[in-house]
């Protein structure tokens, strides 16, 4: 099979893994957008750690999707929708999409809506103010080995699906996942926001997308998280400004969410 070129329908053989029978699945405009096993696999985690491991000899990404929910998917077989690929974006916009902006606009309340809102607003994002107080500092020591394969292997049952893809942060783009249903495309694409936010975390933290699905839940493998409060605090305003919800968390406490993202070697959010 040639780099960066999905398999065909039927079962496949990536790099030196071997993939249970699986199709194509298209875009809402008729885009292919990826490969995806027919059922859900018990050891998809393990199946994915192989397959991130070959994609610089396959130009594929690998990530879990949630199982649809519809009861006639055995007998009509995947599709697009079910894990929520709507309409796929330029990746070269990718470019020009600053992380730092989109995070900043997630955080930002007018003074009319923190004043309000203060009694909430302030003891949540304390000891940060109104104004997103910018990118936190990379994770520096990466994690052992050994934990990351445990977290993965951890995983529950999943399709596996396959992307060709520069890079894993830039996925959502590519098969144009939404976290609020249908997405038009363009530079205001929520897909191409989610993408930018993830190349700044794969620079900084080594972060993969390991599970995204139709029911707006992005789950993301990190490999060098913040080993100090401080600088989990500072991960946690990026998180709030980030997601509805954060690693189970609605309506949390920056310094609360900073506490659990200490060596954190999982990520999640989800969004209403």
């Amino acid at each position: 099979m040639d780099k960066g070129i999905l398999p065909e329908n039927g079962t496949a053989q990536v790099g030196s893994v071997a993939l249970p029978v699986g199709q194509r699945v298209y875009a809402e405009k008729g885009e292919l957008v990826a490969w995806v096993t027919a059922e859900p696999l018990p050891d998809a985690g393990a199946i994915w750690s192989q397959l991130s491991e070959a994609h610089a000899e396959t130009g594929l990404i690998p990530i879990t999707l949630a199982p649809p929910q519809r009861a006639d998917v055995a007998a009509t077989g995947v599709c697009g929708e079910d894990f929520g690929f709507w309409f796929p974006t330029d990746v070269s916009a990718l470019e020009r999409t600053s992380a730092e902006t989109v995070l900043a606009a997630g955080w930002y309340v007018s003074a009319g809506e923190w004043e309000d809102e203060s009694d909430y607003l302030v003891p949540a994002r304390a000891p940060f103010g109104q104004d997103f107080p910018g990118l936190a500092p990379a994770g520096d020591t990466r994690l052992p080995a050994t934990v990351l394969e445990l977290e993965v292997a951890m995983q529950p049952p999943a399709h596996l699906g396959l992307v060709a893809a520069r890079r894993p942060a830039d996925l959502p783009a590519v098969v144009g996942w939404s976290v609020f249903g249908v997405d038009e495309p363009g530079p205001g694409a929520r897909s191409l926001q989610v993408s930018a936010v993830l190349r700044s975390w794969e620079t900084r933290y080594g972060a993969r997308p390991l599970r995204i699905g139709n029911d707006a839940v992005l789950r993301v493998l990190v490999e060098r998280p913040p080993r100090t409060y401080d600088a989990a605090r500072r991960v946690a305003a990026e998180h709030l400004a980030f997601a509805d919800e954060c690693n189970g968390r609605n309506g949390y406490l920056v310094a609360e969410l900073g506490a659990a993202l200490i060596d954190a070697p999982i990520w999640s959010f989800w969004w209403d």
